[in-house]
């Protein structure tokens, strides 16, 4: 039994346990690099870690661990003068299964061929009308890649319309999107795409569906909302936007009006001439020119206030999807947005919120399963240093996540030594001039000033417009600071049935093969019993008293072998003959 019993929460800073436990913060930061972890006197551990340390250092404690009320998101409760808001309606689902075609044939637009690559890689917000009714749709990426921005974009919606090609079926994304809805709290919607097409197969998907995912049709006696669609033909589009304000007002959605506007940042970027551009959805009060906003760390004054079109507005309203100018600095999509006063007043908050985030990149957080691996894994580790520049918030961030995941079993450790959104600029290519650093630029442009800049210092700089070919030059390039691979092949066995000559570095016998075969420039064991003398090479072979490419299984032949030290073979001694090449290795 410990002496002492000690409660803490599922995290403690390293400052914390070392006064918990009543022994200097030195020996705790300490002990926690001596596993290979680089702590500060902020960062936080978990509980697991800190069971772990206590054992390490011997402490007769017993750690218990006591219990955490979550903090969740403020929930506004409506007025009675709430009024009824237009859905938010995330489309999403598999890459290349047709969820922008399917907004284009909604919103009559042509948005696929502007695409990079043919996919989706922004969050847009767009609304259409069916009869007096506004709906307000988000177009979501589909590629792997671009997981927190699919999140991000369930997170914003109250129904979730998954896309599903008919000639594919459910796929990794279809199915990552139907956790996220669920997540969210939101009602699924399934339209069933490409059903114009001749390998087309509404009913296995649907099967699918059901069966795996428990999303039953309704036609089935369940109550998931399932119409075949075809983007390209436009069958059955007004029927899918009938289910979705169906579903929608199951839900009685409400907003107020006569409140702060608030709501969240959707996308950020720069824009010469306009400065941060930034895309809002609202989700209550109404938001009009002139209003001071905070998000995140970012505040400004409501500029311009413009439509998904770029129409000038002079309010928005709930549900509405807006572009702003006039923050000072681009916030981070998903912040939430508030109206204040005055500038006073957001100055202060974005103070608050700047400690804040400072605070909590300080206590990056070290779990237990964290500190055991880096206490199994003692290998060195190469730097692949990266600047990363994208051409909005969104994207940079996803960028930045993915690349994070491109494992080398941790020989090779992905750095992101800057990041930012706009233009590749003077400074990055400064910041990259120690010469093993690589700028990534997203849909970005290289000014023709950065690009000598870039060419004088020889700085790379590499520019793409397909986030999966961004992610493939990476792993290439980390690919090529792994070690390489030591191959050796085997070629056959001799054994020695006399020895003619023995100098210093060579010596020449001959003997019977008898397995496989020995050629010219091969390397050989030298063996004695179970006991290897040496390893040698061999320098020539000769049948006959003639020099020969091979000698097989069953045949008598002379060796000249190449040694580094004086070797005294004996008749019976054996050599095992191999190849030996380094082969570059892959991820």
């Amino acid at each position: 039994m410990a002496e002492k019993v000690i409660v803490i929460a599922d995290w403690i800073t390293v400052g914390e346990l070392a006064e918990t436990l009543n022994i200097p913060v030195t020996t705790l930061v300490g002990e926690l690099f001596k596993n290979g972890i680089v702590a500060t006197i902020n960062q936080r551990i978990d509980f697991e870690t800190a069971q772990i340390i206590v054992d390490e250092l011997g402490i007769d404690v017993e750690i218990q661990k006591k219990a955490v009320e979550s903090v969740g998101r403020t929930v506004h409760q409506l007025s009675d003068k709430a009024v009824p808001r237009p859905p938010i309606v995330a489309v999403m689902g598999h890459v290349d299964h047709g969820k922008t075609s399917l907004l284009d044939a909604i919103l009559n637009m042509k948005t696929v061929e502007g695409e990079a690559g043919g996919i989706t890689q922004h969050i847009s917000a767009y609304q259409t009308t069916r009869g007096d009714r506004t709906i307000t749709l988000l177009d979501t990426p589909g590629h792997e890649a671009f997981a927190a921005l699919r999140q991000h974009g369930a997170a914003l919606t109250d129904v979730v319309i998954i896309v599903v090609a008919a000639d594919d079926g459910v796929k990794p994304q279809t199915v990552e999107a139907i956790r996220f809805a669920r997540s969210a709290n939101a009602k699924i919607v399934v339209a069933i795409n490409k059903i114009d097409k001749e390998a087309a197969n509404p009913q296995l998907v649907k099967t699918q569906l059901a069966t795996e995912y428990d999303l039953n049709p309704e036609e089935w006696g369940g109550d998931t909302v399932m119409v075949e669609v075809s983007a390209k033909t436009g069958q059955n589009l007004d029927k899918l936007l009938d289910m979705v304000l169906l579903v929608a007002d199951l839900e009685e959605l409400k907003a107020d009006i006569d409140v702060p506007a608030e709501g969240l940042v959707i996308e950020s970027h720069m824009e010469q001439g306009r400065g941060s551009v930034v895309g809002l959805l609202v989700e209550q009060g109404e938001l009009k020119p002139g209003h001071f906003m905070v998000a995140g760390t970012a505040y400004g004054k409501v500029r311009t206030l413009l439509d998904f079109q770029g129409k000038p507005l002079r309010s928005a309203g709930p549900s509405t999807p807006i572009t702003v100018t006039g923050f000072k600095e681009l916030p981070q999509f998903g912040d939430e947005f508030v109206i204040v006063k005055s500038e006073k007043e957001a100055r202060q908050m974005t103070e608050k919120a700047r400690i804040e985030r400072e605070k909590a990149a300080a206590s990056t957080n070290v779990t237990g399963a964290d500190l055991l691996k880096m206490m199994t894994q003692q290998r060195e580790s190469q730097e692949f240093n990266v600047i990363v520049k994208a051409d909005v918030q969104g994207s940079l961030t996803s960028v930045i996540d993915s690349l994070r995941l491109v494992d080398t079993g941790g020989e090779v450790t992905l750095r992101v030594i800057g990041s930012g959104v706009g233009a590749i600029s003077e400074n990055d290519i400064r910041l990259a001039a120690d010469g093993n650093t690589i700028i990534y630029g997203f849909n970005v442009e290289l000014p023709p000033a950065v690009k000598r800049l870039a060419m004088r210092d020889k700085v790379q700089v590499r520019l793409f417009k397909v986030i999966y070919e961004l992610l493939d030059d990476a792993r290439q390039s980390m690919e090529q600071l792994l070690a390489p691979e030591v191959v050796e092949t085997e070629m056959g066995t001799l054994t020695i049935k006399g020895v003619f000559r023995t100098l210093k570095d060579v010596v020449i016998a001959g003997g019977e093969v008898t397995s496989g075969k020995v050629m010219p420039n091969v390397l050989a064991r030298v063996k004695r019993g179970d006991e290897q003398l040496a390893e040698v090479e061999v320098t020539s072979v000769q049948r006959q008293q003639q020099e020969a490419k091979e000698v097989f299984e069953g045949e008598l032949c002379g060796l000249s072998l190449k040694t580094d030290k004086k070797l005294l073979l004996e008749e019976g001694d054996k050599l095992e003959f191999f190849t030996r090449e380094l082969v570059n290795r892959t991820l």
